[in-house]
This record gives C-alpha cells, structure tokens and sequence, in this order.
C-alpha cells in the first residue's frame, strides 16, 4: 500500500513552523533540507535563503488536509507524491533516533542504546499515529508530565488526542495511576494500544468523546491543535480534579492568548512554556 510525501519550500524563520504543522496534521515524520545540502536522486539544488520540508503521510486524505493548513497558515501549499512502502520505512528507520526527554529515552526498536542510570525505556515503533517525541509540543508535554510526576508519584492521568500514545505510555513508565488515554481516530487508538503492549504497560486507549470518560483526573495532558484546543475547552476543563493540573500544547506562538481565554476562570493559569515556535500552557483547578 501506498504512502504520501508532502514537498513544501518555506523560507528558514517559517521553517520551525511548518515543520509542526505537518506533524500535527498527522504526518508521521518530517524531514528538513537546508539550501547547500543534498537532497534525495534527481532533486533539484534549493534556491538560496530556502528551506525544504518532506512530510510522510500514510493517507491521502490527511496529506490534503495537511496541503490545506499550511496554504492557509503559511502561504505554501507544497506538492503531494506517492510513494513505494518500502520507502517509507526504510526512510523511517534512517531518520528517527534515540531522544532523552527527562527521565524518558524513546527508542526506535532498531536500536540498542541503554537507558542512563534512572531513565525509563520507551520503544515506539513510528508510524501511522502523531507522535515521536522528537517534535517540540510532544517533548514540551513530556518534560510536564515527568515533572508533575516526580512531584506527585501515582497521579491519575488523561491523556486526550493521544496519537501514538507516547504521552501516556511515558506516565505509566512513570508511575502514574489511573491512566486513560482518548483519540477519535480508530487507528491512533489501535497504534496507541500496540506500543503499549511492546512496552509492557497497561494502557486504557479509547475511542471516545470526553462525556463518556468518567471522573476528574489529577493530571490532563492534551496535545492538538490551538483551534481544537478552544473547541474542547467546555469539555475538556471539567476534567481537571480540583487540585489538578491541565497541560495544553499543540500551540504556536500568538495562538496562547485565544486559547488561555477558553480555558480561563475556574482554572487558574500557570506559568507558559515555549520552545521556538510552540507553546505549552498549564491550568490548576483550586481545591477550594
């Protein structure tokens, strides 16, 4: 079966950008060539104060609606290409390495790194469903989650829009207790449940709407798109235990603002994350 490559040239300060947006549109990975490096057989020299972005996609139809976002977002629609499995794969296999985000050390299961003295193994096998670690709202959102977790050993957590289900897994290994993890796409809960199972953690994966995820949760974590982000907010931010503590990422710089107003009062906002172009924001619900 097929898979899609989506080719955008973007100028460098738009570079960090697109990158995000691809990932977060659903690629699962997205390669970056600077003007002076080589490029795949056959392409072309890129043209002087341009860069390259390849995003890998497994569906067609999210590699449009990725095409769509970074037209209106950026200006520049990239072109689409069909590619053979094989490729795919093998292209997976030279580009993903091994990332230590806090106590975590996400590997591909290709490789044979050990884990530092304290650090926690997570194999994750890339693929169909958003999420590596190596993109900066999923590494801003584990650095949260490990240190909300030392601070609070066996906090419950709900993990929505979990994508690979690297968030959730990384609690488990983390001593979270209850854990429950949501996506309304039937293949990133299933891909979420077999990274799961190759970690040898529990997970609770669903494909649910949050009215049907009972209770408050002493930790949320939510890594999706600003504007999902403010859609959610009515049924997201009842969620947080009091006491609790909400993790928003999935937000680019000049979004924070729109979405903090969403989640506002009776959450009580905390001090805001940033590495280079995303966001992370964090709620506490009072306990009184």
């Amino acid at each position: 079966m097929p898979s899609f490559l989506l080719v955008v040239t973007l100028p460098p300060e738009l570079a960090d950008a697109g990158a995000g947006l691809l990932h977060l549109a659903g690629a699962g990975g997205v390669e970056t060539r600077a003007h002076g490096e080589l490029g795949p057989p056959g392409a072309p020299p890129l043209p002087e104060g341009t860069v390259e972005l390849r995003g890998h996609f497994e569906r067609r139809a999210e590699a449009e609606e990725a095409r769509a976002l970074l037209e209106a977002r950026l200006g520049s629609a990239g072109r689409l290409d069909e590619i053979p499995e094989e490729a795919w794969a093998e292209s997976w296999k030279r580009h993903f390495r091994p990332l230590r985000l806090g106590r975590i050390l996400v590997l591909p299961p290709w490789s044979t790194e050990e884990p530092a003295p304290g650090e926690r193994r997570l194999v994750l096998e890339p693929g169909l469903a958003f999420g590596t670690g190596s993109h900066e709202t999923t590494s801003l959102c584990l650095r949260a989650l490990d240190e909300a977790l030392a601070a609070r050993p066996g906090a419950s957590v709900l993990d929505v829009g979990t994508g690979s289900g690297i968030l959730a897994i990384a609690a488990r290994l983390l001593g979270a207790g209850r854990l429950i993890a949501t996506d309304d796409d039937a293949v990133a809960v299933r891909v979420a449940r077999e990274n799961a199972a190759r970690n040898g953690v529990a997970l609770d994966a669903r494909e649910a709407p949050l009215e049907e995820v009972s209770g408050g949760f002493d930790l949320v974590v939510a890594n999706i798109l600003a504007n999902t982000l403010v859609a959610l907010a009515p049924g997201l931010a009842p969620k947080v235990a009091p006491g609790g503590t909400l993790f928003l990422s999935g937000i680019l710089g000049g979004q924070e603002d729109e979405v903090a107003r969403a989640f506002g009062p009776p959450l009580r906002e905390r001090p805001r994350w940033r590495d280079g172009d995303w966001m992370l924001l964090t709620f506490e619900r009072p306990i009184a």
